[in-house]
């Protein structure tokens, strides 16, 4: 593209707000695409956008690919004044997938009681398959076989971690359940899809973040700087309480409860409200913030940051960006060092506790014990001593 855009473009990124860098990786980013792109017919430019990302994806690396997508999306609004996501799903709507995706999401929302985020997700990997087949009508599906899956995960896959690509067969195995349920016959072969095993260390043995890991992000925030106990008490109510990044946005002042030493989650993942004990340090921390740290604004969220000239609630991708700033900054690495390290290392302090797994799957919110033993890291040491205190008595190994 040339040089006069990619000005324009770069002092539009900066009256938004972008971060130096940023504005120069997407900046850098655009001087790969051609001046095809210079067009203000969000109809045209979305075809280019389109034409430029299936020619260049199979001879670019990971990040430039990112970073062309991002940059994509917003010289799309600067060129047009519209949003590229919403232009995308309003075309989308038009698309022949567009009704079976609106009934999987009504089915697993309504029927599986399957809270909207999480069935959103599953919707973008479902339909990064129908867009794969091309034709995508009711009828088609149900001629389906597990080996036109196993073609399209070693295509669409190969870049992605074995966790990921548990994700996304898992929510391809729900879309066949689904049709299923809609009374089409599917081949046995797609309910019984096996998950890529994730790539534990030992094992099946989940991984955790190790003592010096989780001293290092409990105390990555010494309260000397802005936002400094807010970071801090976001990491600890992870892994403290084992709470999702999204339960952990979702938290509102009216959802502690000062006099029972309690919080009360909201909108999780499976629907079921729940209510945690607050540690009595963490509840301390959590008082100062919101008395003498928290903006005072009519905003009933609890965890509040500012943006540009305003205040705004920090949503999902900000309370993973804390993490994740954590992780990077205490040189944290490995594929599977993310927020949701967090929340392993929690259920496996909570459950080696002795409280057992029952207890550990209510409050870690899973309605399946089977998903928190994928959780729980067993310190067989400590339960071996127990078992020799305690002869004869129950023991959780």
């Amino acid at each position: 593209m040339n040089q006069r855009s990619i000005e324009t473009f770069s002092a539009f990124l900066k009256t938004k707000g972008y971060a130096e860098q940023t504005i120069h990786s997407y900046s850098k980013a655009l001087e790969i695409v051609s001046d095809t792109w210079d067009t203000d017919d969000p109809n045209v430019l979305y075809e280019h956008i389109n034409s430029t990302l299936k020619t260049l994806e199979p001879t670019l690396k990971t990040s430039t690919m990112h970073n062309i997508r991002a940059a994509a999306r917003q010289f799309f609004f600067l060129k047009t004044g519209t949003i590229y996501k919403d232009y995308v799903q309003k075309t989308n709507t038009q698309s022949g997938y567009a009704d079976i995706l609106n009934d999987f999401f009504i089915y697993s929302t309504e029927f599986k009681r399957i809270t909207s985020e999480s069935t959103k997700s599953e919707c973008q990997h479902i339909k990064a398959f129908l867009c794969y087949l091309g034709d995508t009508t009711y009828e088609s599906l149900s001629k389906l076989k597990a080996h036109d899956i196993r073609d399209y995960v070693c295509i669409a896959f190969q870049d992605l971690t074995t966790s990921s690509i548990g994700r996304y067969v898992t929510s391809l195995r729900n879309f066949f359940r689904f049709l299923e349920y809609k009374g089409y016959p599917i081949n046995e072969s797609l309910i019984e899809l096996p998950l890529a095993p994730a790539d534990w260390a030992k094992g099946k043995v989940p991984v955790v973040l190790t003592k010096d890991e989780e001293k290092r992000l409990r105390d990555h925030h010494p309260v000397n700087q802005k936002n400094d106990n807010r970071n801090r008490i976001i990491i600890l109510l992870m892994l403290d309480l084992g709470m999702r990044c999204s339960e952990v946005a979702n938290l509102k002042l009216t959802d502690i409860s000062w006099s029972k030493g309690t919080i009360k989650l909201h909108d999780t993942k499976n629907a079921h409200d729940r209510e945690l004990p607050l540690p009595s340090s963490l509840g301390h921390m959590i008082e100062i913030y919101i008395l003498s740290e928290r903006p005072k604004v009519k905003i009933d969220m609890l965890f509040i940051r500012k943006y540009l000239h305003s205040y705004l609630p920090m949503n999902l991708g900000c309370v993973r960006r804390v993490v994740r700033e954590a992780f990077q900054k205490e040189n944290i690495s490995g594929w599977w060092k993310g927020s949701h390290a967090l929340r392993r290392t929690a259920a496996s302090h909570i459950y080696n506790s002795g409280i057992g797994l029952k207890l550990t799957a209510d409050l870690l919110g899973h309605e399946s014990i089977d998903s928190t033993t994928a959780y729980v890291k067993v310190d067989f040491d400590s339960l071996r001593s127990v078992a020799v205190s305690w002869p004869g008595g129950d023991s959780n190994e």
